[in-house]
């Protein structure tokens, strides 16, 4: 059997996230049929993490094992003639037997987008998060400071059967912030993420952007390990998952 490696594109805002969910359209059921349809057998798609609800991607790493011959080159355009518009296969490649999407991964960057304006945007209505109120960028970076390193992100988690048990401290590597004209683009990247982390920290910076929030308080909401304390978990449609790196 062939293990074979895709990085993928998809506009999120149709489906109900990465993970098969019954009768309900996800990403992986989608790959799933379009690939069983070119390899002529059933697969398992293994993804990098699980996307929620409306969350996009442009560069989601997934693996699969078949038993077609149909080189790698070719197999990107059989797929995407498979696929709908909001779905595409960007690269394939043959990797190592033992090669998974997910417990192989280093580190993943995603991007958050705020448009910061008055009036809404019908292009980005489902790519990014519209916000009236004026956010103050320098308070929200001083914010962002306190949660590069390692740490138990517990505060930022929203709870999920999945994390029972399980360790919440990871390594965020990269928080910017930066406005782009009308945009303000959150990057973060980390060994890992929790369930709603991203969002659950872009929420409190919100927090902190709009004065509601001391930024230093954010130093003693991530120490609390309480979810309570932190902001709101922001809307899915802001939300891109950018890199996975192996």
């Amino acid at each position: 059997m062939r293990n074979i490696k895709l990085t993928i594109e998809y506009e999120g805002t149709n489906y109900q996230g990465w993970q098969v969910q019954g009768n309900a359209p996800t990403i992986q059921k989608t790959l799933e049929e379009a690939i069983s349809n070119v390899v002529q057998h059933p697969v398992a798609i293994i993804g990098s993490g699980r996307t929620d609800s409306g969350v996009h991607a442009l560069g989601q790493v997934a693996s699969f094992s078949t038993s077609s011959e149909i080189p790698a080159r070719n197999i990107v355009h059989a797929i995407n003639s498979h696929l709908p518009p909001d779905v595409a296969v960007l690269a394939a490649d043959d990797a190592a037997p033992d090669f998974h999407a997910r417990y192989a991964a280093k580190e993943k960057t995603y991007r958050y987008r705020i448009l910061s304006r008055d009036i809404r945007s019908p292009l980005l209505h489902d790519r990014a998060y519209h916000l009236r109120a004026p956010l103050d960028l320098d308070l929200m970076k001083r914010a962002a400071r306190h949660l590069v390193g390692e740490h138990d992100f517990q505060a930022f988690q929203s709870k999920s059967p999945e994390a029972e048990g399980k360790s919440s401290v990871r390594t965020i590597t990269r928080l910017d912030v930066e406005r782009c004209g009308d945009l303000i683009k959150f990057h973060v990247t980390a060994n890992g993420f929790l369930y709603n982390m991203v969002r659950a920290i872009v929420g409190t910076l919100i927090e902190v952007g709009i004065g509601k929030t001391d930024p230093d308080e954010v130093k003693r909401i991530l120490d609390s390990k309480d979810r309570s304390l932190a902001g709101p978990t922001a809307p899915a449609r802001g939300l891109c998952l950018i890199e996975v790196v192996y």
